[in-house]
């Protein structure tokens, strides 16, 4: 009996090679029921594959050849050439400075006088007549003075006249005089600067104050300094007065002037 079962479950598991499969039997090449699937082939290249809206990535094209090293434009040759040259020229008129050892010019009111002052209400008339020496003390250097101004001053803001110079040349260890006239005819000075010009004159003595401003160039064979500015400024220029007709003359001998560079 157990032998008729066996042969029969055999007969249904054999694998057959024709159609129609009898149930309980496989065709030859197929799986068995339950057993693992074969393994998918892939899917073929590009396939049904997802590909993004837009234009396509773009790929600079590789050098062939060997890459160049950057160089300096012809600008940049200039400026670094230019910065050389100035760096160069300042080190050597520093040097010839420093050699040369420059000393500021000396200034001093020789003589002064002034006729008529008549300050009468908020307003001023006087003419000025002024001499000025220039002393250079330099023994390897000249000065050459440009663009030269003076103005006279009460106070120390009241400009009351002012005038343009010559220009003049200092040589070594020289010394010069420069002789100018201001003058001002019924100008408004204001009551503060008439009524303290007319109490001075009238006790006998009135300080005025004279600025100069000049451009000034030193030089010595080949070197040259640049132009700058030279101020010169002579605070105590007294007048006095020993008459009433309004002329006044320089008293004493003035203080030398400050100057500054």
């Amino acid at each position: 009996m157990a032998t008729s079962a066996a042969g029969a479950d055999d007969a249904r598991n054999k694998t057959v090679t024709g159609y129609p499969v009898e149930p309980g039997q496989f065709a030859a090449g197929y799986p068995a029921a339950g057993a693992y699937p074969y393994v998918a082939p892939p899917p073929p290249p590009h396939a049904n594959t997802y590909r993004p809206m837009g234009p396509s990535p773009y790929y600079a094209p590789q050098p062939t050849g060997p890459i160049a090293p950057n160089r300096p434009t012809l600008l940049c040759r200039l400026l670094i050439a230019a910065v050389a040259v100035f760096a160069i020229m300042s080190l050597v008129f520093f040097i010839a400075w420093l050699a040369l050892r420059p000393r500021l010019p000396e200034f001093r009111v020789e003589s002064a006088s002034v006729f008529p002052l008549n300050a009468t209400g908020s307003q001023l008339t006087a003419t000025w007549d002024l001499t000025l020496l220039a002393n250079n003390p330099n023994h390897k250097l000249r000065i050459y003075y440009d663009s030269i101004q003076a103005s006279l001053f009460y106070g120390h803001h009241s400009q009351l006249a002012t005038t343009s110079l010559p220009p003049f040349v200092l040589t070594k260890r020289n010394q010069t005089r420069v002789g100018f006239k201001l003058a001002t005819v019924g100008e408004y000075v204001g009551n503060y600067v008439a009524k303290g010009i007319s109490d001075e004159r009238d006790r006998g003595s009135v300080r005025f104050a004279l600025g100069v401003f000049a451009s000034v160039r030193f030089r010595s064979g080949l070197f040259q300094s640049r132009p700058r500015v030279l101020q010169v400024f002579c605070e105590r220029v007294d007048f006095g007065f020993a008459q009433k007709n309004g002329t006044g003359t320089l008293t004493g001998q003035s203080s030398p002037c400050v100057v500054d560079l």
